[in-house]
């Protein structure tokens, strides 16, 4: 009877999780590893799954899931506060889930999600009863959204242990509860202890980080200020009693001086998140403590929190990615890492991991990034081209349209400067494509408004915007402010030629400098008394002030009279 019982709570779990849990395997075609891959790229070719649900509480019952099919064995859950202003207090949750051999569920303010109250409903079928354990006191997890929690497993089955104090309160009492419960469980805890910030975002990702550790392992993540350790994390590490300390993270989120205090004897970081979730991983390989053929990817902390879970069950690290695309500390070390991780875990719907991202974890080159000309920015006929590149790129090309305007061997996370180049005409766009020696490709596009000019080499003057652009060669060099004629002595419309330049004084009405604009009448050019040059009114610029000429700042006519050659072409216009 019983297991008539157990076995249709089971199918129920299936039905009832469909809802919940999106779990797809992108299998990849891998190029042999052996392919030669230029000196200074890094490749990232792995199979994908992706675990995710529609929000992160959603994603944390789809991990958990993961992490215990058909909720078997589950006989206590710790339950923690999932939202971005609570997020410090689980940030130690990970031993405490080693402890109960326990999934980490979310909750939040206004009470127990859907999700999250039909998982618990169904390991309690399954297993008869469920305990739970709240992280955070009544600010994180109100008594209201406690008493639901009751509701669902049981009023005396539901316990918030560390109600007072803050995060590093918290951190110490998750610490000894652990020891306490290895003690009772005959389970051995490392003699050692991983010491991150809990006050600084920066810091919240390194202990996360830390996490899969901390699952796999049970040693405590005790949390620290930059510059200070709290009492209550000396006193756990007194009481822990570490053989070995360590740090993780740069200075920039855990000083020389704490790094002292806490005796440590080791440091893992990297210069960003990414970069010291790499040196994590690649560390704890070392160590012994994470050696699965797979990695965790996660881009927000909430879902890092709960991936950590499954990575530590699993001997697998986590590695932080943005939405978009792979950085360069988590390309790094899967480069470094090739035919021994083969598959990436995200964790997280499209619109925290988005499919783009997956094309490059699968072997794309990251979508190349136009640097210059600036997005939105006006171009001559021709402009210098500035592409950045990401993961699996060793060759950029230029189109201009549908024209090929350059081609250049590349490398990864480089600056890649093309020179100058032909513009998109009237109507398209840049074409910009990255390309690997595995076949990958990825396009990204941009149009960009064109300037009207009347010479390759020509100033304008923009009445409308007050501003004067120069362009030389067909390139769009630079625009400056001005102030143009008053109302009463309009700085005319037309067509003129810089015929006559001149050193003046620089307190003079003109500034250190002027250029005389001789008017195009018919087929010639005629002397005027119109000219662009400083002033000794800079407060005029941006005005209608002048007589009819064009002032700049000083500063600006210094920098552009040197540029200019006799013979410059000049519109004004309106």
């Amino acid at each position: 009877m019983l297991k008539g019982v157990a076995v249709r709570a089971s199918r129920m779990v299936s039905l009832l999780l469909a809802s919940v849990l999106v779990l797809t395997i992108l299998p990849t075609p891998h190029v042999a590893l052996g392919a030669a891959w230029p000196a200074g790229t890094h490749r990232v070719a792995l199979d994908v799954e992706r675990i995710a649900g529609a929000n992160r509480y959603d994603t944390a019952v789809a991990i958990a899931r993961k992490t215990y099919p058909s909720w078997e064995g589950v006989e206590h859950v710790v339950i923690a506060s999932g939202e971005d202003r609570a997020l410090a207090d689980p940030l130690s949750a990970a031993s405490l889930c080693w402890a109960y051999d326990a999934p980490l569920l979310l909750v939040n303010r206004f009470g127990v999600p859907s999700s999250v109250r039909a998982a618990l409903g169904q390991m309690r079928s399954v297993n008869g009863t469920v305990t739970v354990t709240v992280v955070g006191g009544p600010v994180a997890v109100p008594r209201s959204t406690v008493a639901q929690l009751e509701s669902v497993v049981g009023a005396g089955n539901v316990t918030q242990p560390w109600q007072t104090g803050d995060r590093f309160t918290t951190s110490a009492g998750i610490a000894a509860r652990v020891t306490q419960v290895a003690s009772e469980t005959g389970r051995t805890i490392p003699g050692r202890a991983l010491i991150a910030n809990g006050t600084d975002a920066a810091g919240f990702y390194d202990a996360l980080a830390a996490s899969a550790i901390s699952v796999r392992t049970g040693i405590p993540v005790l949390l620290v200020e930059r510059d200070r350790v709290p009492p209550v994390t000396a006193a756990a590490l007194d009481a822990v009693s570490p053989g070995s300390v360590l740090v993780i993270g740069g200075t920039a989120v855990v000083s020389d001086r704490v790094y002292s205090t806490v005796r440590a004897n080791a440091r893992w970081a990297g210069h960003d998140r990414h970069a010291t979730a790499a040196a994590v991983a690649q560390r704890a390989r070392s160590q012994g403590w994470l050696t699965g053929s797979a990695a965790g990817m996660a881009s927000t902390p909430a879902d890092a929190l709960t991936g950590a879970t499954y990575l530590g069950r699993h001997g697998y690290p986590l590695l932080f990615v943005s939405t978009d695309t792979v950085q360069r500390g988590t390309a790094v070390y899967l480069h470094g890492q090739r035919g021994v991780i083969t598959r990436a875990i995200l964790f997280g719907g499209t619109a925290v991991l988005s499919d783009t991202l997956v094309r490059e974890v699968r072997g794309a080159p990251t979508p190349p990034v136009l640097v210059a000309p600036v997005a939105g920015e006006r171009v001559a006929k021709r402009a210098r081209v500035v592409v950045a590149t990401g993961v699996n790129t060793t060759e950029i090309r230029v189109y201009t349209g549908s024209t090929l305007v350059a081609t250049r061997p590349a490398t990864s996370y480089a600056t890649l400067d093309l020179g100058v180049l032909p513009t998109p005409p009237a109507g398209s766009s840049y074409h910009i494509v990255a390309r690997n020696v595995a076949g990958g490709e990825s396009t990204s596009r941009r149009w960009q408004p064109l300037h009207s000019y009347p010479a390759p080499t020509s100033i304008v003057v923009d009445k409308s915007d007050f501003r004067l652009y120069f362009f030389r060669d067909d390139v769009f060099v630079k625009s400056y402010p001005v102030a143009i004629g008053r109302t009463t002595a309009e700085t005319p419309v037309g067509i003129w030629r810089i015929d006559s330049k001149y050193y003046t004084s620089p307190s003079s009405v003109y500034g250190p400098r002027k250029m005389r604009m001789y008017r195009k009448v018919g087929s010639r050019y005629v002397y005027t008394a119109y000219n662009i040059h400083g002033t000794n009114q800079p407060s005029s610029i941006g005005t209608k002030a002048s007589a009819g000429c064009i002032r700049l700042y000083n500063e600006d006519i210094l920098d552009l009279f040197p540029r200019v050659p006799l013979g410059t072409i000049v519109q004004t216009r309106e």
